[in-house]
Protein backbone atom coordinates (compact mmCIF):
# COMPACT_ATOMS: atom_id res chain seq x y z
CA UNK A 1 0.00 0.00 0.00
CA UNK A 2 1.15 3.42 -0.96
CA UNK A 3 0.25 6.94 1.21
CA UNK A 4 0.42 9.89 -0.93
CA UNK A 5 0.68 13.50 0.84
CA UNK A 6 -0.21 16.94 -0.70
CA UNK A 7 0.34 19.85 1.67
CA UNK A 8 -1.01 23.61 0.83
CA UNK A 9 -1.63 26.54 3.90
CA UNK A 10 -4.47 29.52 3.24
CA UNK A 11 -5.89 32.13 5.29
CA UNK A 12 -8.52 30.94 8.05
CA UNK A 13 -10.85 32.82 6.28
CA UNK A 14 -11.00 30.53 3.08
CA UNK A 15 -10.33 26.99 4.97
CA UNK A 16 -13.83 25.72 5.45
CA UNK A 17 -14.69 26.88 1.32
CA UNK A 18 -11.34 25.40 0.40
CA UNK A 19 -11.92 21.95 1.97
CA UNK A 20 -15.50 21.86 0.50
CA UNK A 21 -13.64 22.71 -3.12
CA UNK A 22 -10.91 19.95 -1.87
CA UNK A 23 -13.77 17.25 -1.14
CA UNK A 24 -15.23 18.02 -4.92
CA UNK A 25 -12.16 18.04 -6.81
CA UNK A 26 -9.09 15.90 -5.46
CA UNK A 27 -11.18 13.67 -2.53
CA UNK A 28 -13.80 13.01 -5.61
CA UNK A 29 -11.54 11.91 -8.39
CA UNK A 30 -9.41 9.88 -5.91
CA UNK A 31 -12.08 8.02 -4.96
CA UNK A 32 -13.65 7.32 -8.26
CA UNK A 33 -10.13 5.24 -9.21
CA UNK A 34 -9.64 2.11 -8.95
CA UNK A 35 -7.33 1.30 -6.22
CA UNK A 36 -7.78 4.19 -3.89
CA UNK A 37 -8.39 2.42 -0.62
CA UNK A 38 -8.95 5.71 1.63
CA UNK A 39 -8.18 8.83 2.30
CA UNK A 40 -7.47 11.58 5.12
CA UNK A 41 -8.00 15.40 5.68
CA UNK A 42 -5.80 17.00 8.05
CA UNK A 43 -5.79 20.44 10.02
CA UNK A 44 -2.94 22.44 11.06
CA UNK A 45 -3.55 26.06 12.65
CA UNK A 46 -0.69 27.92 11.78
CA UNK A 47 -1.61 31.55 13.21
CA UNK A 48 -3.54 33.62 10.90
CA UNK A 49 -3.70 30.24 8.29
CA UNK A 50 -4.20 26.71 8.55
CA UNK A 51 -1.98 24.17 6.85
CA UNK A 52 -4.19 21.75 5.25
CA UNK A 53 -3.17 17.98 4.28
CA UNK A 54 -4.56 16.11 1.82
CA UNK A 55 -3.47 11.86 2.42
CA UNK A 56 -4.42 9.25 0.03
CA UNK A 57 -4.06 5.56 0.12
CA UNK A 58 -3.09 3.28 -2.94
CA UNK A 59 -3.28 -0.66 -3.19
CA UNK A 60 -0.42 0.47 -5.69
CA UNK A 61 1.95 3.03 -7.36
CA UNK A 62 -0.11 1.95 -11.23
CA UNK A 63 -3.43 2.60 -9.56
CA UNK A 64 -1.94 5.93 -8.05
CA UNK A 65 -0.56 7.33 -11.64
CA UNK A 66 -3.84 7.06 -12.88
CA UNK A 67 -4.98 9.61 -10.87
CA UNK A 68 -1.03 11.56 -10.52
CA UNK A 69 -0.05 10.50 -13.92
CA UNK A 70 3.15 9.14 -14.63
CA UNK A 71 5.00 11.95 -12.09
CA UNK A 72 3.92 10.46 -9.43
CA UNK A 73 6.07 13.59 -7.35
CA UNK A 74 4.04 16.19 -9.35
CA UNK A 75 0.75 17.78 -7.46
CA UNK A 76 -2.76 17.64 -8.94
CA UNK A 77 -3.73 20.95 -8.99
CA UNK A 78 -7.35 22.21 -10.33
CA UNK A 79 -8.42 25.37 -11.51
CA UNK A 80 -9.84 27.40 -8.62
CA UNK A 81 -7.08 26.53 -5.94
CA UNK A 82 -5.65 29.99 -6.49
CA UNK A 83 -9.61 31.35 -5.22
CA UNK A 84 -9.12 30.42 -1.71
CA UNK A 85 -5.45 31.74 -1.41
CA UNK A 86 -3.86 28.58 -0.78
CA UNK A 87 0.00 28.33 -1.00
CA UNK A 88 0.03 24.87 -2.47
CA UNK A 89 3.30 22.64 -2.52
CA UNK A 90 3.97 21.47 -6.36
CA UNK A 91 5.76 18.61 -5.24
CA UNK A 92 3.63 15.31 -3.36
CA UNK A 93 5.52 12.87 -1.10
CA UNK A 94 4.74 9.37 -1.57
CA UNK A 95 5.43 6.62 0.85
CA UNK A 96 5.12 2.93 0.86
CA UNK A 97 3.16 1.88 4.00
CA UNK A 98 4.82 -0.73 6.09
CA UNK A 99 2.58 -1.56 9.03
Amino acid sequence: MFHREWKCTCPKAFEQGFITYLGETGVKDTQMIKGCVGYHILRRALGQEVEITFVSLWESLDHMKAYAGDNLYKAVLYPEDEKYHIHAETEVKVYEVIV
